[in-house]
């Protein structure tokens, strides 16, 4: 390109500029027209300022500045700070996964109600509680299967002692709930307004962005990686719930559609069953401290009640459990369904959320629905249906 046609071009740049504030600067819009046209940016300069399209100033290239990079002598090295010690580590990942139907939801409740009170946690020894000299901090939950104001409420209203108003909830019910992406703006905006000392996010799968391929490491890596920045950024720490794979896998393998989320979280937690009434909750990773014992517990009448701790861990129950389920399938999730109904507040749960906890542990709708006509013709359970219209809903409830 010869001067002549140089200038031409940047005759046509200048009339496209309207000079407002709104506008990009006339140099910038310069460095586009390079990329486009190969132009010799130096040169260009020269000309707009015989122009005077541009003030009189000594030409300068844009730099990158490389950022400070510390040296290790620089580093000042931090002793572990804990949420709850040796369980929940600040300002980090911490992943609470399990089978529908477990519980995790009410565990996460009685997690909330404790940071929110400062009180003890109920998988949480006397002795490590008293050390910590917790006060009540603030939570945000952030949950798109359940409606805040029928269902969360409820369930944390049941686990003892909580300050309501250092507890910030999103739900289901919120339209603004399906902006909030795992590495989003709204997110970190949240974050940083409210400062809570605990975010817990429920489930993972649905605060990833739309279309997201979790079997990518790539992708779940730079997710999970910024998801740990932001803990550190906003001095916050993240508990992420997640469903589990097959009962007969264990350990990394459980946690469910990548194994990137176990690589990325400090501490990670796998709930499951024992029984009909006993449930068990396996700390399987700890990377900042030894792992500690499995706590069972059980649910009632939608409280978490702390029953004792074992040497066990998820591969020691999910095979028990898995030898046992080889018999007739309707009647194994006969009593799968009784087992979740038990769970809930009251013995009842919609017929929506049953079948969606079914169909997450592997079995079919159809399979679901003979069992549920056939425990009808038993009398183990009644359903009704209340509501209207789109409010319209089956109530599934267990007799006693």
């Amino acid at each position: 390109m010869n001067k002549e046609q140089l200038r031409e071009r940047l005759n046509n740049l200048a009339m496209s500029y309207d000079g407002s504030k709104e506008s990009e600067p006339l140099l910038t819009l310069l460095e586009k027209e390079n990329a486009k046209y190969d132009l010799s940016v130096q040169l260009a300069h020269e000309e707009l300022t015989k122009m005077l399209l541009i003030p009189r100033t000594p030409f300068s290239k844009q730099t990158v500045e490389t950022p400070h990079i510390k040296t290790l002598n620089e580093v000042i090295e931090k002793p572990t700070e804990w949420l709850i010690t040796n369980y929940i580590p600040k300002n980090e990942v911490t992943i609470l996964c399990g089978d529908g139907g477990v519980g995790k939801g009410f565990v996460a409740s009685a997690i909330v109600s404790a940071i929110s009170s400062g009180e003890q946690v109920f998988f949480e020894s006397e002795e490590e509680y008293s050390k910590q000299s917790r006060k009540p901090q603030k939570v945000l939950f952030i949950s798109s299967e359940e409606d805040i104001s029928k269902v969360t409420k409820r369930k944390m209203l049941k686990q003892g002692t909580l300050i309501q108003k250092n507890i910030y909830v999103l739900g289901a019910e919120n339209e603004y709930t399906y902006k909030v992406k795992i590495g989003s703006k709204e997110l970190e905006k949240l974050i940083h307004d409210i400062k809570p000392q605990l975010v817990i996010i429920d489930p993972i799968q649905a605060f990833l962005p739309p279309n997201t391929n979790m079997s990518d490491k790539t992708t779940m890596r730079d997710y999970m990686g910024g998801l740990k920045a932001l803990a550190v950024k906003e001095d916050t720490t993240f508990i992420v719930l997640a469903h589990t794979n097959k009962r007969e896998s264990y350990g990394r393998q459980r946690v469910g559609d990548s194994a990137e989320i176990w690589d990325a979280s400090r501490s990670v937690f796998i709930l499951g069953r024992i029984d009909d009434n006993t449930r068990y909750m396996s700390q399987e990773k700890n990377n900042l401290a030894k792992t500690q014992p499995t706590t069972l517990y059980e649910i009632f009448d939608g409280e978490v009640i702390f029953k004792g701790i074992t040497d066990k861990k998820d591969k020691d129950f999910s095979n028990a459990n898995f030898s046992k389920s080889k018999g007739n399938p309707i009647d194994e999730i006969m009593s799968f369904i009784k087992q979740v109904l038990k769970g809930n507040e009251n013995n009842q749960i919609t017929n929506k959320e049953l079948k969606e906890i079914i169909e997450n542990n592997g079995y079919s709708s159809r399979t679901y629905e003979r069992a549920k006509k056939q425990m009808k013709e038993n009398n183990d359970i009644t359903t009704k249906t209340t509501g209207k219209g789109k409010e319209r809903e089956m109530i599934i409830s267990l007799n006693k």
